[in-house]
């Protein structure tokens, strides 16, 4: 995918955030235990979770910034994707102490700016997804669709990996400093 550059109003939400207010947005969801049968384990929440974002390139897709700032900054795939970095186990033992640790934290900029964590141990037995996207990266309606996407029960969820999109993915190059500032 050709590099996009990022608006001037999502530049804004990376240029106002500081360690004590992180630009993200969040979302929890808490599953009970199914009725019949046993919670899934974290490494098949992690397969279905991944193969339902893999079709959506901009969550393998991180920021490159301009030669001196000149221009907003532009996505750009990340050779170096890797769904462990972003897709997280936790426990879940005490799940408001677990929310606030992750929701206060800021997004690693260095890579896709996103993260969901999957907390098994909640007291009553079932599992929670913790997710925290960089609002620059998502409005509102976006986390409404990526819901929509996680949670479809169909086999065959909307999103979920293409064939030109499947593991042989291959990421476009970056563009060089050069090609980054003239791009207006």
């Amino acid at each position: 995918m050709a590099s996009e550059r990022l608006s001037s109003l999502d530049a804004s939400f990376l240029a106002i955030e500081g360690p004590s207010a992180p630009m993200h947005v969040g979302w929890v969801a808490v599953f009970d235990p199914p009725e019949n049968g046993s919670r899934p384990a974290f490494p098949e929440l992690f397969e279905q979770i991944a193969e339902r974002l893999r079709g959506v390139t901009r969550y393998r897709q991180r920021l490159a910034g301009v030669p001196l700032g000149l221009h907003e900054p532009i996505w750009v795939d990340d050779a170096g994707f890797d769904a462990a970095n972003h897709l997280l186990h936790a426990d879940g033992e005490d799940l408001t102490v677990l929310v606030d640790a992750i929701l206060s934290s800021p997004l690693a900029r260095d890579r896709p700016l996103w993260e969901i964590w999957i907390a098994d141990g909640l007291p009553v037995g079932g599992f929670a997804l913790v997710g925290k996207m960089h609002h620059c990266m998502v409005d509102g309606m976006a986390v409404a669709e990526l819901g929509k996407l996680l949670f479809d029960s169909t086999p065959d969820a909307p999103g979920e990996a293409s064939p030109e999109q499947d593991d042989g993915w291959s990421p476009a190059p970056v563009p060089s400093r050069g090609a980054r500032l003239a791009r207006g």
